[in-house]
This record gives structure tokens, C-alpha cells and sequence, in this order.
């Protein structure tokens, strides 16, 4: 299955112990189709695995305005009720614990804790945060691609921060990390097509603001 999405990534590419950010969510959105979704998420690669973790809407919760939290290995996934409303702000961290599981918090609290394919982490590698929007998904992807229907107001990610072995939290920016300069289009080799045809971004240093707009 092959996804018609744009991405926008801000990577950390030596090592990390958590990664962190306040994220306003957008006050309107909407799915192009209901194959499609937007996603907010830190993404790290810990204890053998891929991990993806933070906020969401689709199709048709974005028509009512609702997100929920979601988790991805690649191989399990799962999510809250969708009951974090558009415009709130949802604080987001994926960090690993005094017991050396890694821990996704949405609000401060504890969602969903994991052990890992090892039973514990170390530190935490490919470190990044991701804003993505998703128009649909082929089974086999058409040439040309159909117009781009994915909206979404600002998105606005704050205070993005990483943690060192010694416990301390420190803002990203570009003198320690790479912000995300360009959108990543998939999939690679075709032409995107409609309108917006790329993400409207301000990168300041611990900040991401992003939206889809015509």
C-alpha cells in the first residue's frame, strides 16, 4: 500500500535519552479522503524498534474537529479516544524511565509504556519530529497523482527538546540538529500535484509552525 503524503522532519542524529514538544493542534482541519490522516509525532529507534508516537486525526474526526494519541511499531499500533480538541495544546514526550522502558506521555501522563525487543533501552537513536499529512492511500499509485485535498490551519510545535544521559533537557536548533528545510514528497518520482503544493513553515530555534493552505 503506497501513501500520497508530505512530510516535514527535524532529526537529532546523535544520541538521545527523550524527546519532547508542545503541540497546538490546528484550529480547523480536513481529510482528503478516508484513507487519509494527518499526524503530529516524535519518532525515535530504541531496543531493536521504530517508534512513533503522538497526535492524529482522520477523515472523519477531523470534520468534528477531534484528535486522539496513537502509537506505531511498524508491527502493533493503537490509539486514544479521539477527545483532544482542534486549536488545544497537547504537550508530547517519548523518553525513556527509571527502569530503562521507554515511556510516551500525552499531558504529562503516562499513555502507553514500552519494554522493547530487548526488554530495556539504552539511549534512543534516529530521534525526530514529524509533521505529516496523508491525502490517501493506493493499492497501485497512478501517474498522474490526483489533486491534493488535505487541509490543515497551523500546526504549531513548541519548545522541542531533547534529554541527555545526565537527565537535562535542552531546546533543538540548528546548531544541534537539522531542522527540516524541505517537505519530503511521497511517493518519490511522481509529480504532487493541486494545491498547496508544499508546506507553509517558520523554523525558529525549539519551534515548528506549519500548515496546508490554499
Amino acid at each position: 500500500m503506497a501513501e500520497y503524503a508530505k512530510i516535514l522532519r527535524w532529526t537529532k542524529s546523535d544520541a538521545v535519552y527523550g524527546l519532547k514538544t508542545n503541540i497546538q493542534l490546528p484550529s480547523s482541519a480536513s481529510v482528503g479522503t478516508t484513507g487519509g490522516f494527518i499526524n503530529f509525532y516524535l519518532g525515535v529507534y530504541g531496543s531493536n524498534t521504530n517508534y512513533e508516537c503522538g497526535l492524529s486525526t482522520n477523515y472523519t474526526e477531523a470534520l468534528n474537529g477531534k484528535w486522539h494519541w496513537f502509537w506505531n511499531t511498524g508491527a502493533a499500533n493503537d490509539g486514544g479516544a479521539f477527545n483532544l480538541a482542534a486549536g488545544s495544546t497537547v504537550p508530547i514526550e517519548l523518553s525513556v524511565n527509571s527502569s530503562n522502558k521507554l515511556d510516551f506521555k500525552v499531558n504529562g501522563t503516562v499513555v502507553k509504556t514500552f519494554s522493547g525487543a530487548t526488554g530495556t533501552f539504552g539511549s534512543l537513536t534516529s530521534a525526530r519530529l514529524v509533521v505529516a499529512a496523508c491525502d490517501r492511500s493506493f493499492t497501485t499509485v497512478p501517474n498522474p497523482l490526483p489533486n491534493w485535498n488535505t487541509l490543515h490551519n497551523q500546526v504549531v510545535c513548541s519548545g522541542i527538546s531533547f534529554r541527555n544521559s545526565a537527565g537535562a533537557w535542552t531546546v533543538l536548533s540548528s546548531a544541534n540538529s537539522t531542522p527540516p528545510s524541505s517537505t519530503t514528497f511521497w511517493p518519490d518520482g511522481y509529480s504532487h500535484t493541486g494545491t498547496p503544493a508544499d508546506y507553509t513553515k517558520v523554523v525558529s530555534t525549539g519551534q515548528l509552525i506549519a500548515s496546508l493552505k490554499r
